[in-house]
């Protein structure tokens, strides 16, 4: 048998499902993908049951595995029947503890350990019947088992709609958008591209779907709009490379120019936006199916988009909702936290000029006890006394009756310092 190469993860994957007793479950998604690879290479197996898939190894797997460890040591996992037991112990406590078993926030090995010990207790029939097990907080919070009567709910599947493409449209009753769109196609192809632009068409306006012709300098065949989100589609033909023997003179040279052909391979395609990660965005002619069979999945991608962008446009609205009611009660705030600081400068000010009159008749009536006997020192303090209470007069403010000062001329650069980081113009941080 030839020797297949595998990576020290696969090799290690692999390993585990030959010689270890712990199944390798889609419990443990962080698998799938080495499970697959050593599927696609005929090593390992997976069925499906319960919701969950299971490996186990092919003989090619065993064998292949032999030849690289002779003596496999088993590895230091739960064995299967420890697992069997803990399950029956939980069915047990689940039928004492009236259907619940709660485990506080647990760490990621004993979550894996309780994930082992509920496929032990499916794989191993050891639930009463008429009974179901559900669990959450398969990888956060606490872990919630609980048991419940009657059978597991059924894996709802989506219902597969199609696209019927007719096989010939007249020219005249072509969907308009269908019939002007600008396609990249060979002549070849340009009636099927058409045929299934057509049908994508009424497709869409059936799902209430807006169509439309693109800009003139787009390079888009058409636009599909939906919940005020606009996604152009844009066709292609795929091509292959061939020898080019039209610049050979002689039948002896060797031909190394190259050409290509189309490959009337046809495919759709969204514009890529960072805004989906990870979506698809391609559809087209493959070995199993043809691009036809693919526009019911391009227009459940567009009312995927359409519905996550219109909840993001939705969460923004709130955000900035919420921003301008914050930014408009600290702008109430700074207004009256301004004039609170206006009010307690006058009244500063008020008391400091009471105090000052207050001591200038304290100091004139001084004056006029200690004053000289000549006529001309008592004529001068005189007229010093009567002009020192004339002023204080004049910026005593007890005799004018002040009331409640009136609101200063606000600014909005008088309301920055208030603000605490706001912008005074508008609802941002300055």
């Amino acid at each position: 048998m030839a020797r297949i190469k595998l990576n020290e993860r696969q090799l290690d994957v692999l390993r585990r499902i030959c010689h270890d007793n712990t199944p390798v479950t889609s419990d443990d998604p962080g698998l799938a993908a080495t499970v697959y690879a050593l599927r696609n290479r005929g090593l390992v197996t997976t069925s499906w049951a319960d919701g969950r898939w299971t490996a186990a190894p092919t003989e090619t797997g065993r064998q292949h595995l032999a030849q690289i460890d002779p003596e496999p040591a088993p590895l230091p996992r739960t064995p299967r029947s420890s697992a069997k037991t803990e399950a029956a112990e939980l069915i047990t406590r689940l039928q004492q503890s009236g259907g619940t078993f709660h485990i506080t926030d647990p760490n990621p090995a004993e979550r894996a350990h309780w994930r082992r010990i509920l496929h032990a207790a499916r794989a191993g029939q050891l639930i009463p019947d008429g009974h179901h097990l559900r669990y959450s907080g398969r990888d956060k919070g606490d872990l919630i088992i609980t048991l419940r009567t009657g059978p597991p709910p059924a894996r709802t599947t989506p219902a597969t709609d199609t696209i019927a493409v007719p096989d010939q449209v007249p020219p005249d009753r072509l969907h308009i958008v269908a019939r002007d769109a600008p396609l990249p196609v060979c002549p070849d192809c340009q009636h099927r591209a058409r045929r299934i632009l057509h049908a994508l068409c009424l497709a869409a306006e059936d799902r209430n779907l807006t169509v439309s012709s693109p800009a003139p300098d787009s390079t888009a065949s058409l636009v599909i709009t939906a919940a005020k989100s606009a996604y152009p589609l844009f066709f292609h033909e795929g091509t292959y490379e061939v020898p080019d023997p039209s610049g050979v003179k002689y039948a002896w040279q060797r031909v190394t120019a190259r050409t290509t052909r189309p490959s009337h391979q046809l495919e759709l395609s969204l514009k890529h936006s960072y805004a989906h990660p990870g979506r698809r965005s391609h559809w087209g002619d493959r070995q199993r199916w043809r691009l036809e069979d693919k526009l019911p999945a391009l227009l459940r991608e567009i009312a995927h988009r359409a519905h996550t962008e219109h909840e993001r446009r939705l969460a923004q609205q709130r955000k900035e909702e919420q921003t301008r009611e914050r930014w408009l009660a600290a702008m109430t705030q700074a207004r009256t936290d301004l004039i609170e600081d206006h009010r307690q400068k006058t009244l500063r000010t008020q008391v400091q000029a009471w105090h000052e009159a207050t001591a200038i008749r304290a100091y004139c009536r001084a004056l006029e006890d200690h004053h000289g006997t000549s006529p001309d020192a008592v004529a001068a303090v005189t007229r010093w006394i009567a002009w020192a209470r004339t002023y204080a007069d004049r910026i005593d403010p007890v005799p004018q009756n002040p009331g409640l000062p009136d609101p200063p001329a606000i600014t909005p650069e008088d309301l920055r310092p208030y603000l605490h980081g706001w912008s005074p113009y508008e609802p941002k941080r300055a």
